[in-house]
């Protein structure tokens, strides 16, 4: 079955009846109002006893097997770090961003609505834990947290979403509005979305909660109409498909499946036009108290808010009034080699004041980036540790009749170079400035900042807590352990006043 939607018709005829048609049962289609895109809203019939979501395999070439690293890179030394350490107490270091423990910072809700977070950032937001953590810490029932936005970065690696599930086919290509024209011309909620133009690329979710328990008796699609009508067919709960041709003014658009009961497993294939998806839209519950939407996407950077249309952002934000937007960036900022401040600082001031065009009341902190170790070659722990060299000589001698290991011919890490203790600490001092940029352009901007680095204890955090018990820090020196974003959560909210009370005085203990 065909369907040709076009929601400034079915808008201006008020109430539009459509055939029904087969899809487990009858839909129909009429008009919702709403601020914002207006959505084109798809009766649906739900079907019992919904099997679990598969995912179609994906076919991949067989990867070569990676050669061997004869000289790996490792975390170097307590005694190097030390060095390091002790010779940057001779350097004059950028000042610490100065606490700013209070209560107040964050907003709080209003009478009746829930407190709404909105969290853009990196990888190290995109994996969900410091969130989570942060969720943990306010001591809500279940059914009193609720997201409402999912940003259109489904099945990247590094991201987890509060989805059961969900399915996306190879021809689907992620478009980040830092890295991406296109992206950033026509941006979902999340600063990223995902788009093909390939006739049966298919995206599936499940709906159902974690428990596998449908709940959710809606489900909004956020895309991109195009000049072309858009044509899709679309499966509920394993029903029959049916094809549906959208076609409306261009620009952000919304296509609402509503169902007759919980909905479990919907499925979307393009049959024909350009599809940009933005992400999807879950309801918010009356009993909900914290609505957490995240957007964390590996890989990102500020600069996604500079680049992006502002008219285009804030369609998707028209009927939601955050409490709180919170930005971590910083640390893909860092990587580039040479860091430069005075163009980090262009763009931070460029992206806070975009953001503020789509968030102008919002309570606002920025994140800045922890501490990052740099990881040196065994060769090299081995020159600069004689001690080393003989427990390394000592440790394993090759067996009677076994020609030993081939050793590579190695050269001195460009990480070492200028000596080992100037450079364990150069992404620390890069992120140091990162923070004080941060602290000073935020201020501009009506922003706190709250600094992961000074969490960890300033300078040489991340050696420190790699060598902790669980570790806190993950073995690449950049990232953290699931305990090690808890600590962080707890100290945000200790630092911040990330507490129940401050952020819903109204709600009945």
């Amino acid at each position: 079955m065909k369907l040709k939607l076009n929601p400034p018709l079915i808008r201006d005829a008020c109430v539009a009846l459509v055939t029904a048609l087969s899809f487990g049962a009858a839909m129909a289609i009429q008009p919702a109002p709403a601020q914002g895109p207006v959505p084109t809203v798809l009766r649906v019939m739900t079907q019992p006893a919904v099997p679990d979501l598969q995912c179609a395999p994906i076919s991949r070439a067989a990867a070569s097997p990676a050669p061997v690293d004869l000289d790996p890179r490792e975390i170097p030394d307590d005694e190097d770090v030390q060095a390091a350490l002790n010779a940057a107490r001779h350097v004059v270091a950028a000042q610490s961003i100065p606490d700013q423990r209070s209560v107040g910072l964050l907003g709080q809700a209003l009478p009746g609505e829930p407190y709404r977070v909105a969290v853009w950032g990196d990888s190290h937001l995109a994996a969900g834990f410091f969130t989570q953590e942060l969720v943990k810490i306010l001591k809500l029932e279940a059914d009193q947290v609720r997201t409402a936005l999912i940003p259109a970065n489904m099945n990247r690696p590094g991201v987890r979403l509060p989805l059961r599930k969900s399915c996306v086919s190879p021809q689907w290509r992620y478009e980040p509005a830092h890295a991406h024209a296109a992206g950033a011309a026509s941006p979902g909620p999340g600063l990223v979305n995902i788009h093909t133009s390939q006739p049966g690329a298919s995206l599936a979710w499940d709906l159902r909660n974690a428990a596998g328990v449908a709940e959710l008796r809606q489900v909004r699609v956020l895309y991109q109409q195009t000049a072309v009508p858009l044509q899709l067919a679309i499966s509920v709960d394993g029903g029959p498909e049916v094809e549906v041709t959208l076609s409306a003014a261009e620009g952000p658009a919304v296509l609402e499946l509503s169902g007759d009961a919980p909905l479990s497993v919907v499925r979307v294939r393009l049959v024909s036009g350009d599809m940009r998806l933005h992400g999807l839209a879950l309801p918010v519950s009356p009993s909900t108290a914290l609505q957490m939407d995240v957007f964390g996407f590996p890989g990102a950077t500020v600069a996604g808010w500079k680049h992006m249309q502002p008219d285009y952002m804030a369609a998707w934000f028209a009927q939601t009034r955050y409490n709180l937007v919170m930005m971590e960036f910083g640390t893909n900022e860092g990587n580039v080699k040479p860091f430069d401040a005075k163009g980090y600082e262009v763009s931070l001031r460029a992206s806070l004041k975009q953001m503020r065009t789509v968030f102008p009341d919002a309570a606002c902190v920025l994140i800045a980036p922890g501490d990052r170790g740099v990881l040196i070659r065994r060769s090299e722990k081995l020159r600069n540790n004689p001690s080393a060299k003989v427990r390394k000589k000592s440790a394993k001698k090759p067996s009677a009749g076994k020609a030993p290991a081939r050793q590579a011919n190695v050269k001195p890490s460009q990480d070492s170079v200028g000596g080992m203790s100037k450079n364990l600490l150069q992404y620390t001092h890069i992120h140091q400035e990162i923070g004080q940029i941060q602290n000073a352009v935020g201020q501009e901007n009506g922003c706190r900042v709250w600094s992961m680095l000074n969490a960890m204890g300033g300078q040489g955090g991340a050696y420190r807590w790699v060598r902790q018990n669980p570790p806190l820090m993950a073995r690449d020196l950049i990232h953290f352990t699931v305990p090690g974003y808890q600590q962080l959560a707890q100290q945000f909210a200790r630092d911040m006043g990330w507490e129940t009370n401050q952020l819903l005085p109204y709600l009945k203990p």
